[in-house]
């Protein structure tokens, strides 16, 4: 899957956006102070690489733009990304980097099943080596719309529950296939709690994704695991993400990942996150890295 930033906090955590990594459980569900409504922009830019189970090697980059608005009790973001991917056939799948099928030869045979040659389709490559080493599929990503809700929040014990949920757009470049051109949509819910200078967090999720022609998806249950800590009263953070899904594509690993974010506050308007992750399963990115900075208007 792709990876993601984290804003830390004392009494939140925050993704701007980034990278489709990992975290649209929290796609704006708080503000740095309770009570303050505010709107963001954000851009940040991912790199990462791997087979995802195709019979090439891919190099992704995304370059993301995105603007939200948050109060105390709810919260949006849009997050949209010019993608260059060396070999294509691969996107943004409810919120993951997963094969799409959509590559001069199909991942799934005509049956829907695994065609004969694996992950080959008839043609042998899925594609000609002359795009292996230069980012020759460019185009615009999938556009992505986040909400949150803050159903129940302590703020003696630090504690909330909050609801989330996410529309995927088909606005990348098929023809580039960067896309699947299907409507994906997911919802989660996220617990957290905080002790002193350190929080955990565990969320659950169900995501409903668009069927293309050319390969078979199951729709997933999704679940993470995270710890976290900030220093200096919240301008320096770190935390540790783990995010698994049920099967997505029958006959192939499901999706694991595990991330790494540190984040910094600049100052009183500006965040600085960097975040790197690791793929658990082949059908992930083997790695990828991620930098972004977020603006308080």
């Amino acid at each position: 899957m792709g990876i993601k930033f984290w804003l830390l906090t004392k009494k939140n955590i925050r993704k701007p956006f980034a990278v489709f990594l990992i975290l649209f459980l929290f796609s704006s569900n708080n503000s740095f102070v309770r009570g303050q409504e505010r709107w963001t922009l954000s851009t940040s830019l991912q790199y990462s690489s791997g087979s995802y189970q195709l019979n090439n090697f891919n190099k992704i980059i995304y370059l993301y733009g995105g603007a939200g608005y948050q109060t105390s009790k709810w919260g949006f973001n849009i997050s949209v990304p010019m993608v260059a991917q060396s070999s294509g056939g691969v996107g943004q799948v409810g919120g993951m980097m997963l094969p799409n099928g959509n590559t001069s030869g199909s991942i799934m045979g005509s049956n829907g099943g695994t065609n004969s040659s694996g992950m080959m389709g008839n043609s042998g490559s899925l594609m000609n080596s002359q795009s292996m080493s230069t980012f020759g599929h460019i185009g615009l990503g999938d556009l992505y719309l986040y909400g949150s809700y803050n159903v129940f929040e302590d703020n003696a014990s630090l504690f909330s529950i909050t609801l989330n949920s996410f529309v995927k757009f088909p606005t990348a470049n098929n023809s580039q296939g960067l896309g699947t051109g299907k409507f994906d949509v997911g919802v989660s819910a996220t617990i957290r709690q905080t002790v002193k200078s350190y929080l955990a967090f565990a969320d659950v999720g169900y995501i409903e994704i668009g069927k293309p022609a050319s390969i078979n998806y199951k729709n997933p249950i999704s679940y993470g695991l995270g710890v976290g800590r900030y220093f200096d009263e919240g301008n320096y953070s770190l935390l540790l993400y783990y995010q698994a899904y049920t099967t997505i594509i029958e006959g192939y690993d499901s999706p694991k990942s595990i991330s790494l974010g540190f984040n910094y506050k600049i100052d009183q308007r500006l965040t600085l996150s960097l975040i790197g992750a690791a793929g658990l399963s082949k059908v992930t990115s083997d790695f990828s890295f991620s930098s972004g900075l977020e603006w308080n208007l």
